[in-house]
């Protein structure tokens, strides 16, 4: 027997988590599903026959994306606040309107909760339009997803921020406790642990602001045509002092294509891994840089930072690039770190149109990156344009 498609839309309203409410040409709700009720703390029974707009505010002028609506009528927008639903002028934007939007839940006990949401006509088969009528989808799982990662984000950062306060409001109580009865060194090696401390806290906010730019899409690229040679020396030359007690090979060939680019992004993609190969591997150990071109279409440069450092597990090689992601081995845990680095420079790597990856076995990992190339013929067509 074949199933009725009434059946499986009251299966589906039934059951979905997401809150659904279907409201007609009058903009009053007829039909809400059972996890729009419990969001909500209104019973069905409750619900029915009440405007649209005294349980859901929608942002009406600009979506997710943030693209303004021209075509929305002073009559439709005029629905949030308990007008009608002018469906000829809805149906304009309607696409757009599908996109979900930031929209404030208005719930029984006086609270409203953000969370996003779409609208969608329902066209009925009536010819002339009287029986049409609104489909409102509240995405209370990506909102509560969005809350927990929110929440462990909070968790995870006040937890890389306890180490460092602790360390320098222990020492700095000491000094001034018993500042008298310290002998010089004791009050210089005090005093250079407190700015250890202060430096590991000024790179975790530097780290987190790269983040939220980056999730907010706010990151300002200037791309131009980068020599990665004179990048590599650069980025090696800072990390002089940390390398110290390693050697760094370059096997970077003449001729290699320049690379499109931002400045200040390339260099920062360097430092991080090649600050983390060092960090990462036994002193007296090789950290190499190779690099070269790739032929396309279309056209890349490659470059590959080699350590010989503990190694990255294999069922252990995707999460490495999330945020506050850290191996669970010795040489990690005593190495100070955020978590973060890998997280920025994947990110980076993808905003400047290429791709990053690893390989790595015990004893020996491997980073390669893959910008676009910046040939003589690109240069010539991107200045012509």
């Amino acid at each position: 027997m074949a199933i009725k498609s009434e059946d499986i839309y009251r299966c589906f309203l039934e059951n979905a988590a997401d809150g659904l409410i279907v409201s007609d040409a009058a903009g009053l709700i007829t039909t809400t599903n059972p996890a729009f009720q419990k969001l909500i703390g209104m019973s069905e029974k409750d619900l029915h026959g009440l405007k649209l707009a005294t349980v859901i505010e929608m942002d009406a002028t600009h979506s997710e994306s943030g693209i303004h609506h021209p075509t929305m009528s002073a009559k439709s927008k005029s629905t949030e606040s308990g007008g009608t639903i002018d469906l000829k002028s809805f149906a304009e934007v309607k696409v757009d309107h599908a996109v979900p939007r930031q929209s404030t839940i208005l719930c029984r006990r006086g609270m409203a909760l953000s969370m996003l949401a779409s609208q969608i006509p329902i066209e009925t088969q009536d010819s002339n339009g009287d029986g049409s009528g609104l489909l409102t989808i509240i995405y209370i799982i990506q909102a509560q997803s969005v809350q927990q990662a929110q929440t462990e984000f909070v968790s995870t950062v006040s937890h890389e921020f306890r180490t460092p306060l602790t360390s320098i409001k222990g020492f700095a109580d000491t000094i001034l406790r018993a500042g008298d009865r310290l002998d010089q060194s004791q009050q210089r090696r005090y005093v250079g642990i407190i700015k250890d401390q202060a430096d590991r806290l000024t790179r975790l906010v530097e780290d987190l602001l790269a983040v939220s730019r980056l999730e907010s899409k706010k990151m300002q690229l200037t791309i131009r045509a980068m020599d990665l040679n004179e990048a590599v020396l650069r980025v090696q030359r800072n990390l002089a002092d940390k390398a110290r007690n390693h050697k760094i090979v370059n096997v970077i060939p003449s001729g290699l294509p320049q690379v499109w680019a931002d400045a200040d992004r390339l260099e920062q993609i360097l430092t991080n891994l090649t600050d983390n190969a060092v960090k990462y591997s036994p002193p007296k150990t090789t950290v190499t840089v190779t690099a070269r071109g790739i032929e396309g279409p279309p056209e890349m440069v490659e470059f590959a930072i080699s350590d010989e450092g503990v190694g990255i597990p294999e069922d252990r090689q995707a999460e490495i690039f999330t945020k506050f992601s850290r191996l669970d081995n010795p040489l990690v845990r005593q190495t100070e770190g955020t978590g973060l680095g890998l997280y920025i420079t994947r990110s980076l790597v993808l905003a400047l149109g290429g791709q990053i990856k690893v390989m790595s076995s015990p004893g020996s990992t491997t980073f390669t990156v893959q910008l676009p190339a910046a040939t003589l013929e690109e240069q010539a067509a991107r200045s012509r344009g």
